[in-house]
């Protein structure tokens, strides 16, 4: 099933692949779909569109994202079509 990952990173963070080590363990498929600059542009919010494999544990996962993003906000949306805020 295709989900949407919304997360916030810092406006220091390299955003280009910083998660791919980690979409790899977890997902079967995965494509930055937007960036946008938040909270007067020091945050970057990516929304990413994702398959997770066969079993992956959700939580596991946005646990893993947490200790790279700095703990800032993570939403993960079921379906394809979410709009963005």
């Amino acid at each position: 099933m295709t989900k949407t990952l919304r997360i916030t990173i810092p406006e220091d963070l390299d955003y280009d692949g910083v998660f791919d080590g980690l979409m790899a363990e977890y997902c079967r498929q995965w494509k930055l779909t937007q960036v946008k600059t938040v909270n007067m542009g020091s945050l970057f919010r990516l929304n990413y569109q994702l398959t997770l494999k066969a079993g992956a544990n959700e939580k596991a996962f946005i646990d893993a994202l947490r200790c790279h993003n700095g703990n800032l906000e993570i939403a993960l949306l079921q379906g394809e079509n979410v709009s963005s805020e």
